[in-house]
């Protein structure tokens, strides 16, 4: 009898120290670290740089494309990692994303940066220069660059 207490008293033992060891219960008290930061960033204005394209594409769609990606990663880049800024690509011949042209006014190919608050669309801008800017990857780096901040400040 008391070799059957013993045994069960260490097999106990064993569990409590295990359970212990890999850190007990779950808090169920207070938001998760990811809850306290999804709050966080939900409350700030959230930004997505799209480019919108169609399944016919030239070579000069193809330049809009690499240089507003090469901008918006070269120039933004604190505002990429830390989620605050998003670049996407976009094509509107698929039915899912048809709604963007109405929804922006789009009737070409397409550089439009988006502010959003909590999934919901808030303010856009379609930076049509850019087609104008082809010619010179300096002068479009500048102008989506500074279209871009301008856009982010005045939230």
């Amino acid at each position: 009898m008391k070799i059957q207490r013993f045994a069960a008293g260490f097999v106990i033992a064993i569990a409590l120290a295990v359970f212990t060891i890999l850190g007990g219960w779950p808090a169920t008290s207070g938001p998760s670290a990811g809850q306290a930061i999804a709050a966080e960033t939900d409350e700030k204005p959230r930004f997505i740089a799209y480019y919108f394209y169609t399944s016919k594409r030239c070579k000069s769609c193809y330049r809009l494309e690499d240089w507003a990606e090469t901008t918006i990663k070269n120039h933004f880049q604190q505002e990429i990692e830390n989620g605050r800024l998003d670049w996407r690509t976009v094509n509107v011949d698929k039915a899912e994303h048809k709604h963007f042209v109405k929804e922006f006014n789009l009737y070409t190919k397409s550089v439009v940066i988006v502010e959003q608050k909590e999934g919901e669309t808030v303010r856009w801008k379609n930076l049509e220069k850019v087609w104008r800017l082809l010619r010179d990857q300096e002068k479009y780096a500048d102008y989506v660059s500074n279209e871009i901040q301008a856009f982010m400040e005045k939230s």
